[in-house]
C-alpha cells in the first residue's frame, strides 16, 4: 500500500473517505493502517473530515487493551453530486449519494451533431428533473460531473476536438452548463471518469487499467487509488496506439491507431459493406445502436458477425497489452456502453492474449473483467470527480448549490 506524506495533505481526505466508505466503518488504527500515514496524520483527516459534516461516530468495537476503538462511517445523506456521461451516440446522468449510492438513473439522448446550445439545455432539463425525482434538498448538490471524450482541458472545462461538429472545439462546456442548472461544474475524461466509477463500487486503494468503449476506444488508469492524469489530464489514449506500425495514417498524426481500425465506427461500417448482414440486423441507426446490434447478433451465433468482432476484440487486446505492460496492473476493467452486448466476448479475448502476452505474466495474472455496470460507469464516476475536487482543494468546504464559479 502507497505511503502518505506530509506533502500529500490535500489527498488524504479523499484516500480516507474512500476507504470509510468501502468498509463501511473504520477506526482510525484501521484507517492508518490501510494507508501507510502515520496516526497523527490520520486523526487530522478524521477531524477535517467530521468538521466537513461527512462522516461521524457510529460505535466502537473492542481493542486488544485499554479503552475501546471508535469507529467512523460516513454520514450518507450529507451531500448529493450529480453525474453525466456525454458522448456523440448516448448520455446517462445519475444522482448519487455520499455512500456512492445511486438514488436517481436517467438514459438520455447523445449530443448527436445538433448545435450544442440545444444539447446543454437539454442536458440542464434532465439535471433539474433527477434533482426532482431524487427529491434533494438543492443546498445539498454539490456540482455536476461531466464526463466526455477528449482530448480536453479540464480546468477551463472545454473539449479540444473538432468531432462531431467543429463547434465543440473550444466550446465553453463546463461554463455554459453551469449557468444553466446554478451548480458547479467539473469535466473530466470519460475512461478516467469509468475508473473513477468502478473505484467508487469497491476498490479504494487498488491499482487498474480501465478500457472504455462507447462512440470510440479510450483508456484509463487508476494508481493506488488516485488516477492517472499525465501533464494535461489527457494520458492514456488507448484508442490512438498503434496496432499496424505500416497501418493507414490518423488524424492524431499517428498511422494504424487502434480506435479507427478496431472500434465501434470500423466495425459497423465492415457490417454495412455485407448486405446480408446489415440486412438482418437492421443496421443503419447510429454507430453505438448498430454496433450494440453486431455484438448481439454475435453472441446469438451469427459467424458473420461473430468474426467483426472478434477481430476488433483482438486488436483491442494488441493494444491492452502496451498499457499493461507500460504500468504494471494486475487487473483490467471493462466500461462504456459499447460493451452492453458483445462485453463477455472481448473480455474473454483480452483475458486471454493478456495472460499469453504481457512481460510480467510469470510473476502475475491480469484478471480483467466487466464493470458492474458498463453503461454506468463513466457517469458514477462524474459525481465522484465533484467530490474528489472539493476534497483535494486547498480549503475544502461544502459549497451550496449555488456557488456556481465566474
Amino acid at each position: 500500500m502507497r505511503s502518505f506524506g506530509a506533502d500529500t495533505r490535500l489527498p488524504t481526505l479523499a484516500v480516507v473517505l474512500d476507504i470509510i466508505r468501502e468498509r463501511g466503518a473504520a477506526s482510525r488504527v484501521e484507517l492508518a493502517e490501510a494507508t501507510g500515514m502515520t496516526p497523527a496524520t490520520m486523526t487530522h483527516a478524521v477531524r477535517k473530515l467530521t468538521a466537513l459534516g461527512l462522516v461521524h461516530e457510529v460505535g466502537t468495537v473492542p481493542a486488544n487493551r485499554g479503552t475501546p476503538r471508535r469507529l467512523i462511517g460516513v454520514k450518507d445523506d450529507a451531500c448529493y453530486m450529480v453525474g453525466v456521461q456525454l458522448d456523440q451516440f448516448a448520455a446517462v446522468g445519475v444522482v448519487v449519494d455520499l455512500a456512492g449510492r445511486v438514488v436517481v438513473r436517467h438514459d438520455m439522448p447523445g449530443a448527436g451533431k445538433r448545435p450544442l446550445a440545444e444539447v446543454v439545455a437539454e442536458l440542464a432539463g434532465h439535471v433539474q428533473a433527477m434533482l426532482e425525482d431524487a427529491a434533494v434538498p438543492r443546498d445539498k448538490v454539490l456540482g455536476i460531473g461531466l464526463a466526455t471524450y477528449g482530448p480536453q482541458d479540464r480546468e477551463a472545462g472545454v473539449v479540444i476536438t473538432p468531432h462531431p461538429t467543429p463547434e465543440w472545439t473550444g466550446y465553453p462546456l463546463a461554463e455554459t452548463l453551469a449557468e444553466a442548472t446554478g451548480l458547479p461544474v467539473a469535466l473530466e475524461n470519460d475512461a478516467t471518469a469509468a475508473g473513477l466509477g468502478v473505484q467508487t463500487l469497491g476498490g479504494s486503494g487498488s491499482s487498474f487499467a480501465v478500457v472504455f468503449m462507447s462512440g470510440g476506444i479510450g483508456g484509463g488508469v487508476i494508481l493506488d487509488g488516485h488516477p492517472y492524469r499525465g501533464v494535461t489530464s489527457n494520458g492514456v489514449e488507448l484508442g490512438h496506439i498503434s496496432v499496424d506500425a505500416l497501418g493507414e495514417d490518423c488524424s492524431c498524426g499517428n498511422r494504424g491507431c487502434l480506435d479507427p481500425v478496431a472500434g465501434p465506427r470500423p466495425v459497423v461500417e465492415r457490417a454495412m459493406e455485407d448486405p446480408g448482414l446489415a440486412a438482418r440486423l437492421d443496421l443503419g441507426t447510429d454507430t453505438l445502436t448498430d454496433f450494440n446490434r453486431v455484438g448481439r447478433a454475435a453472441r446469438e451465433g451469427d459467424p458473420a458477425a461473430a468474426a467483426l468482432i472478434a477481430d476488433s476484440a483482438q486488436r483491442l487486446a494488441v493494444a491492452t497489452v502496451t498499457l499493461v505492460n507500460m504500468f504494471d496492473v494486475g487487473r483490467v476493467v471493462l466500461a462504456g456502453q459499447a460493451f452492453a452486448e458483445s462485453g463477455q466476448a472481448y473480455r474473454d479475448v483480452l483475458e486471454e492474449w493478456l495472460n499469453r502476452s504481457v512481460f510480467m505474466r510469470h510473476v502475475h495474472t491480469v484478471e480483467v473483467e466487466l464493470a458492474a455496470d458498463v453503461a454506468q460507469a463513466a457517469a458514477l464516476g462524474g459525481a465522484a470527480v465533484v467530490l474528489r475536487n472539493l476534497l483535494e482543494s486547498p480549503n475544502p468546504e461544502l459549497r451550496t448549490a449555488h456557488s456556481v464559479p465566474r
